[in-house]
């Protein structure tokens, strides 16, 4: 047998659904046959799993059960004589609990917490819509676990400024979200104090959802871009993908690639002054000479080695790059592979001699007479 407690006859089962009673009989008579707890209340009524878990969401909101866990669903059963069935749900907030404890699912609110979510109503003034709104808002900002006593602080502050209505409430809470995006906090970190827009939003939720960068990482990579005077999403966007592209997305890889890039900037420079050359390297040449290392392993000291021996030429660093190129196609690598090389004489090409262009004509055949006639005898007297 199964004892039914006539409290829970009378006033909580006349006002049930009837699918609901009967997951409430079926759940109970388990409680108090354990070896019939075996068996899938779903299966053994003829429901879903959406139905049975609905159902028991109701009678928690009764204060009849207890919902410890969703996967998997374990109920506990509360006695109808505990102080959790005087705190029964007011027939008109009927509704505003049940979204509440789905809202709130698997967490069962005490009496002293129900109590709380009436006085956001009663006492504050707020609306049921605005309420559900205010503690989603809540567990937004604290988890699922937050305290009553919050959502009561934080039902005076909406109070106070008239965020009342369900509507209000969920102006407030978009506005909120739009502050809290990590956008915003990127215009913060260029010093521009206004919302982001629903284009730069994409943007970053396609920076985080596509590209696999995580907020940190967006962050400092806004923060590096001193180099423009106008920061925009559209330049960090292209930086960003670039970065993807050489498999940089996460704040120790960017600080590694810094590094070396540091460190081919310091070595170009030290190439520009074996070479005698005045004023910082660009981009460009800094690019190549990582190249020549890292691409065609040719060591620093060999590249050293060449710049030596370009100095003071006319055009020192085309020389360099010339004969780098050279010795990465020989695979001249080492300081002696490069100091073997550079004892050979460097092969100028042969210049090419200018024909004249008087001896291109075709010449016209002359005889010896006609030769006599133009030859002058200067001991003659004219």
């Amino acid at each position: 047998m199964t004892p039914v407690d006539n409290l829970f006859l009378l006033e909580y089962m006349p006002d049930a659904d009837g699918m609901f009673v009967k997951v409430y009989l079926y759940g109970l008579m388990q409680c108090y046959h354990p070896s019939l707890s075996d068996t899938d209340p779903a299966d053994a009524l003829g429901l879903s799993e959406a139905q049975i878990r609905c159902a028991f969401v109701y009678w928690q909101a009764k204060g009849l059960v207890r919902i410890r866990s969703d996967e998997p669903l374990t109920v506990e059963y509360l006695l109808t004589e505990q102080p959790a069935v005087t705190t029964a749900t007011p027939v008109k907030y009927r509704r505003f609990i049940e979204s509440l404890n789905a809202l709130l699912s698997p967490r069962a609110l005490d009496l002293r917490e129900m109590k709380a979510m009436y006085d956001c109503i009663e006492l504050y003034g707020l609306e049921e819509g605005a309420v559900l709104s205010l503690v989603a808002y809540c567990i937004e900002r604290k988890g699922k676990r937050v305290s009553a006593n919050y959502i009561l602080t934080v039902a005076q502050e909406w109070s106070e400024q008239d965020i009342k209505t369900q509507d209000a409430a969920e102006r407030f809470v978009a506005d909120y979200r739009v502050q809290k995006h990590g956008a915003a906090e990127v215009l913060r970190r260029w010093n521009k104090h206004r919302p982001p827009t629903v284009d730069e939003m994409a943007l970053y939720d396609r920076w985080i959802n596509e590209l696999g960068f995580d907020a940190e990482t967006i962050l400092a990579a806004a923060s590096r871009m001193t180099d423009v005077a106008s920061p925009t999403f559209a330049i960090l966007s292209d930086r960003l993908t670039e970065m993807k592209e050489h498999n940089i997305t996460s704040l120790s890889t960017m600080e590694a690639a810094e590094e070396r890039q540091s460190a081919d900037r310091e070595f170009a420079r030290m190439v520009y002054a074996r070479l005698g050359k005045i004023g910082a390297p660009d981009k460009t040449t800094v690019a190549q000479l990582a190249m020549f290392r890292e691409e065609k392993g040719i060591s620093r000291e060999a590249i050293l080695l060449a710049a030596d021996e370009c100095a003071g030429a006319e055009r020192a660093l085309g020389l360099l790059k010339k004969i780098l190129s050279d010795w990465a196609d020989a695979q001249i690598k080492t300081p002696e592979q490069a100091t073997e090389a550079l004892r050979k004489p460097m092969n100028a090409p042969a210049k090419k001699k200018k024909k004249n262009a008087a001896l291109l004509y075709e010449q016209a055949p002359i005889s010896e007479e006609d030769f006599n006639q133009l030859v002058v005898n200067l001991n003659e007297e004219l």
